[in-house]
């Protein structure tokens, strides 16, 4: 049995590789190829490129890189007619993902798309690539199953594979203090920065010059697998009250009072365990004018979008220095003001999605589908 899993970012590759290990339980002998980072790496895929290759960020860089892009599309279609797995799992990203599943079409091989992209937010034409290119759509969301079943899409929803991700390096609370030398008698806000080194860069200097401004605050940033440590320390001027933690994101989100995060799946994660934020994104204005102007979006955290308002402060972090502190700052006091309604609505969210083995599940449906092929 062969799986072409594509990954092309951090979040998927992690949840390619949960979904593998679930994979390789129902056929062991199994080979994976594709693209992904660490995750898929360490179960054995041969991979053509890397998360960090595929990550491009913008509707300006995605212009700058279209050669890139276009090598990308003829590598991995030749890959696939060359390997015929038995399968192609193509895992969000879907700039790129929807466009191979209308290549692979006419090679006749299974076509999963596990994390279907976000067609209730812009590009709702994409529901029918989904249908007409796609073996089967695994949904993550429950609100998309209405659409799903309107347009006649063959989707099952799984629950959020974020739930599988959670995976915790210290057994309690005093563990964790332990190793950030934090005393456990102030507030501890989490900070996480996110998995993309251009990322990191516009939002770090904006977190850390906020955290400045709390002395009777200690703080501690998750560094993700993919960054060097190095990198993230230098940040950190070598104050006692901010520290940086590997191996840790769960750990930071569940011991924290409150987190600091970059918008992403990290947010819905926060969101699950019930732990209020604020969430921070840097982006180009021409970026966010386009955004807007191509999409039904008015909020940019997923916690938001499945609550139908802002009730989590976002922060755009433009401009320079203090102006970006200030924001940070300016957001996480209107959070504060608000914390009970805050800490309401992440309880319903947590509710949806609590509970399920979404990665078992989706990899049984998928296993069903391959033997009625």
């Amino acid at each position: 049995m062969k799986f072409f899993i594509i990954a092309g970012e951090a979040s998927g590759d992690v949840h390619g590789a949960n979904l593998a290990k679930e994979l390789l339980k129902l056929y062991p002998e199994a080979s994976l190829y594709g693209t992904g980072g660490i995750n898929l790496k360490s179960l054995g895929q041969k991979q053509y490129f890397t998360d960090r290759d595929m990550a491009i960020i913008g509707f300006m860089e995605v212009f700058k890189k279209l050669p890139f892009i276009f090598k990308m599309f003829s590598t991995i279609e030749k890959a696939i007619v060359e390997e015929k797995p038995d399968a192609v799992i193509l895992i969000d990203y879907p700039g790129f993902n929807l466009r191979l599943a209308k290549k692979l079409k006419k090679y006749n091989i299974p076509v999963i798309y596990f994390v279907a992209p976000q067609f209730w937010v812009w590009h709702y034409s994409r529901i029918f690539t989904l249908k007409n290119y796609c073996n089967m759509v695994i949904s993550i969301f429950p609100f998309e199953m209405p659409y799903f079943e309107k347009e006649g899409v063959n989707a099952y929803y799984i629950g959020n594979p974020i739930i599988d991700n959670f995976k915790f390096r210290f057994e309690n609370k005093e563990e964790f203090l332990n190793e950030t030398s934090f005393k456990g008698d102030r507030k501890i806000i989490g900070i996480l920065p996110g998995s993309r080194k251009k990322e990191i860069k516009l939002l770090m200097p904006a977190f850390i010059d906020a955290a400045l401004e709390y002395d009777n605050v200690d703080f501690v940033i998750s560094k993700a697998d993919n960054i060097d440590k190095d990198f993230l320390m230098s940040y950190v001027l070598d104050k006692s009250n901010i520290k940086v933690l590997e191996k840790a994101q769960y750990d930071i989100m569940k011991y924290s009072d409150f987190i600091w995060a970059c918008s992403g799946t990290v947010t819905l994660e926060t969101a699950v365990m019930e732990r209020p934020m604020i969430i921070a994104y840097s982006a180009s204005k021409i970026n966010v004018f386009l955004a807007k102007k191509l999409s039904n979006l008015r909020t940019i955290g997923l916690p938001n979008i499945m609550a139908g308002y802002e009730f989590l402060p976002e922060v755009h972090c433009i401009g320079e220095g203090s102006a970006k502190k200030e924001m940070i700052i300016n957001a996480y006091n209107k959070a504060l003001e608000n914390i009970d309604n805050i800490k309401s609505e992440l309880a319903k969210i947590s509710q949806q999605f609590l509970g399920k083995t979404p990665s078992k599940t989706a990899a049984e449906l998928i296993c069903n589908l391959l033997e009625k092929k």
